[in-house]
């Protein structure tokens, strides 16, 4: 009694918080207990045991620190002598042990309200709580004087479950709505659950190991088993209720949607703590399957999704004042919207996190889906607001504007590919693959191929389309710099003619260097170059049977502009820019700029070339002496066969003869061709018959000079069929290029040409000489007519 009255006074006294006293007293204090206890003959075991009774009974009036307790309990253990108790010490020392325990079980029945998880000292509080109820269930003199006492883990289990329950009450009231509309009921369904929730996660980070370590009860499995089901018995009342008030899925509003929504992304986290419980726990949860209940709603979130990225996007671009975001970046505030946008769906789809693989599965390639339409209709919509802007605005502004929201669509283009490839597929493959075998594997992973695929397609379309839009706006300024060109009188250099053209892709180069990416500055000069190659095409055409200084001009634009474009490689590659059309106008220039003879000695080059590379030829073979003589500068050639001719007579044979020419006619103008015998009725025609040409050496090493030898069919009713040709280069004619022979031609080894019936070569030639006015053009032209008769003929 004089301790617990002087413990009052005491702890007044103090100078520290009153949960933080340890039982220090003033000198005069100790002095009258340590006087009192010598007076009274009082044992050391008697004075631990009446020190502890006052403090522990003082305890539950005013706090104090627990530690201080758990140390006079340690005291009793190591004075513990059972000879040495009295009866009444015992008794006293059982009811303090039971007064305690129960006082501490009260505090834990309120553990939420007694001791905060934001409060770290008061956690120490509980912690040293739990370590004295520890020390006296373990200690000797307890179990002496207590022999009947009850398990400490059972106690504390069951007043936890009691206080969980009340809790779970007290919340379930607090948050009971006034108005009893379903909107209302879920929404405080959801608050519910999320204080079930946040009280879980404490159990889990903070009381449970305190719990587990010092008095062997697994808090957190207590608590979760008993919320969880008290939280799945509510939403299954209230989702019966919800559907019982005939909310289909077409009829859901939007508030219910977005409700449901965050009730089932705090189930799904709630049921997402079960993986902490131990495996034997783990089953039969009321949360199991609760997905099952928000089935019908899934279809209109992805729907509510869908519209609200939609909205957001043209609420971005609509802001979008189609300016660079930062010095670094080369797209508008529009893009990162929309990334951002697409990241929160992303997350949204984490957040879900749909249990049922095949559902799932289903559902993210409806989502998917709506995402790569989402980014088409961004590419659509900002479109139409540059094409609304541009009326007003002057012609570099919408070029600049055009190119950012062309960097913008990459932007997005980019992202898409990898915010997809982020929807957490990989997991989704392997529980396909565990429900429903390698072939649910391979179907996922095919559909996330082909989605990329296909949104890669859709967006670099809609790149292209950008582009188009972009080089439209410059083809009436590149046809006029074209026809500059094009009636740029032969008196003025080509550079002069070119020079304006050039000036303005320069000037547009500028703009586009600065305001493009590297990607999309590379597909809009690919662009413009096909551009540029249209319009001098469509020039050359209009203007057929110029001037060759006509054509010069345009071949030296052309090359001019490959320079350009290519940059000294840091522009489009060569490849590139040398492309089908490229190489079609290229050669269509360089012919028509060169002079008649040249165009008719190359046409001999390349039907010697021609004759050459053929391997075969179903027009037969003819075989011929070559020889040239210094001596008498002649030219000795002997026609000894042909073989497998083809049948140009009724009969199934022909009557053939060969004609030698020297060519082209203008190096030997003097020579004329002469013929062979005709060979009635056969197609192996013998021959052996020997022609001479007078021509000087200088006239046969000319590069084109060569030997036609054609071979026809005699009609003696009508015109003579063409049976085929072969072309000799002079420069493989022994006496010439190759070393004199004794004896000349006769002893000459025999050489064997494939007939050939030359067609593309005949057609481009004829196209290049056709308009030109001048003799020795018109009577070329006049003997491929007749060739080419012979080859419609065939």
């Amino acid at each position: 009694m004089l301790l617990a009255q002087l413990l009052q006074y005491e702890h007044k006294q103090t100078e520290v918080e009153f949960w933080n006293w340890k039982g220090e007293m003033s000198k005069h204090a100790y002095t009258i207990i340590s006087h009192h206890g010598m007076q009274t003959d009082l044992s050391s075991l008697q004075q631990a045991v009446i020190k502890w009774q006052a403090f522990s009974k003082h305890h539950q009036v005013q706090q104090l620190d627990y530690s201080y307790l758990l140390g006079l309990l340690r005291n009793i253990e190591d004075q513990w002598d059972p000879a040495a108790c009295t009866r009444e010490l015992e008794e006293n020392l059982a009811e303090s042990f039971t007064l305690f325990t129960e006082y501490c079980l009260l505090l834990l029945k309120k553990l939420r309200e007694n001791f905060p998880v934001l409060n770290t000292t008061v956690i120490s509080r509980l912690e040293f709580m739990l370590r004295c109820l520890s020390q006296i269930q373990g200690m000797t003199a307890f179990k002496m004087v207590c022999p009947f006492h009850n398990e400490l883990h059972l106690e504390i289990a069951a007043v936890l479950k009691k206080g969980t329950l009340e809790w779970y009450e007290k919340m379930y009231t607090s948050y009971k709505p006034e108005e009893k509309n379903d909107v209302q009921q879920l929404r405080s369904l959801v608050k519910l659950s999320d204080a079930v929730h946040e009280d879980i996660e404490k159990s889990q980070n903070v009381y449970n190991k305190h719990f587990v370590n010092i008095v062997k009860v697994d808090y957190f499995s207590i608590t979760y088993r008993q919320l969880e089901k008290l939280v799945a018995d509510e939403v299954i009342i209230t989702m019966e209720n919800l559907k019982g008030s005939e909310h289909e899925e077409t009829h859901i509003t939007h508030a219910i949607g977005e409700t449901l929504f965050e009730l089932y992304i705090t189930l799904n986290e709630l049921r997402h703590f079960r993986d902490y419980l131990p495996l034997k726990d783990n089953k039969s949860l009321a949360l199991t399957g609760f997905h099952e209940l928000f089935k019908v709603s899934i279809h209109t979130w992805l729907q509510t999704v869908h519209e609200k990225a939609c909205e957001r996007i043209y609420r971005a671009i609509e802001a979008d004042k189609l300016e660079y975001v930062d010095s670094l970046s080369k797209h508008s505030s529009s893009a990162v919207d929309v990334t951002v946008c697409f990241s929160q769906i992303r997350d949204f789809w984490a957040h879900l996190s749909w249990p049922d693989s095949v559902e799932a599965f289903a559902f993210l390639t409806q989502l998917s889906d709506d995402m790569c339409k989402a980014a088409i209709y961004y590419s659509e919509v900002i479109k139409r607001k540059v094409d609304k802007s541009q009326q007003s605005a002057g012609q570099t502004v919408v070029t600049e504007q055009l190119c950012i929201i062309l960097n913008n669509i990459e932007h997005v283009r980019k992202f898409m590919g990898n915010v997809l490839k982020d929807l957490d597929w990989k997991s989704l493959e392997t529980a396909v693959e565990h429900t429903s075998g390698t072939d649910g594997k391979q179907q996922v992973q095919k559909t996330l191929s082909t989605q990329l695929q296909n949104i890669d397609i859709d967006m670099q379309r809609e790149v292209k389309n950008m582009i188009s839009h972009l080089t439209e706006k410059m083809i009436g300024d590149i046809k006029k710099y074209i026809q500059h060109i094009s009636l740029s009188p032969d008196s003025i250099q080509n550079d002069e003619a070119v020079s304006p053209l050039m000036k303005y892709l320069d000037d547009k180069l500028i703009i586009l260097s600065e305001t493009l990416v590297k990607e999309n500055l590379y597909r809009v000069l690919e662009a413009l170059w096909w551009l540029l190659l249209k319009c001098i095409i469509d020039a050359v055409d209009s203007n057929r049977g110029v001037s060759v200084e006509f054509y010069g001009r345009f071949y030296y634009t052309l090359e001019a502009l490959v320079d350009f474009f290519h940059a000294e490689g840091q522009g489009l590659p060569l490849d590139t820019l040398r492309n089908g059309d490229y190489r079609f106008l290229e050669e269509e220039l360089r012919l028509n700029k060169c002079s008649t003879t040249e165009l008719i000695e190359k046409y001999y080059l390349d039907n010697i070339k021609e004759q050459r590379s053929a391997e075969h030829s179903k027009y037969g073979r003819l075989s011929v002496k070559c020889y040239y003589e210094t001596s008498e500068q002649k030219l000795y050639v002997e026609v000894l066969h042909a073989a497998d001719l083809i049948a140009l007579d009724a009969n199934g044979l022909s009557d053939p003869f060969v004609i030698i020419e020297l060519c082209p006619h203008h190096i030997f103008p003097m020579v004329k061709g002469q013929r062979t015998q005709v060979k009635a009725k056969t197609l192996h025609p013998v021959y052996d018959e020997l022609f001479h040409f007078s021509v000087s050496s200088e006239q046969c090493r000319r590069k084109s000079a060569c030997i036609v030898f054609t071979v026809m069919d005699h009609d003696w009713l009508s015109t003579n069929d063409f049976a085929g040709e072969a072309v000799l280069p002079m420069n493989v004619i022994y006496g010439l290029n190759r070393p004199h022979i004794t004896g000349g031609v006769k002893n000459v080894q025999p050489t064997v040409l494939k007939l050939t019936r030359p067609k593309a070569n005949v057609k481009s030639i004829l196209k290049m000489l056709d308009g030109r006015i001048d003799k020795e053009a018109q009577d070329f032209v006049k003997k491929l007519r007749e060739l080419e008769k012979f080859m419609e003929d065939d």
